[in-house]
């Protein structure tokens, strides 16, 4: 039996960076939040109705944010979602 570790140091290093650049980089914290523009507002106005905390903002929203007519309907004021090219 040889005792050499089964991976390089360089390569346990770089696994563990990756971990803790993936953890680290969805901590976002919230300092403010501007209610005076309509977007917003309406937005935390849906959070409020579906009794949801907007915290953590990294996390998916747990209801839909526009109905289906609405999503159709901006698609075709924007002319679909493909980039112009």
């Amino acid at each position: 039996m040889n005792s050499r570790p089964s991976r390089h140091l360089y390569e346990a290093h770089d696994r563990n960076w990756d971990l803790h650049v993936t953890s680290s980089c969805h901590r976002v914290k919230l300092y403010s939040v501007n209610t005076t523009k309509p977007e917003t507002a309406r937005r935390l106005k849906q959070f409020e109705e579906h009794k949801t905390s907007i915290n953590p903002i990294t996390r998916p929203v747990p209801f839909d944010l526009e109905t289906e007519e609405e999503y159709l309907e901006e698609m075709r004021k924007r002319g679909g979602r493909d980039p112009e090219e």
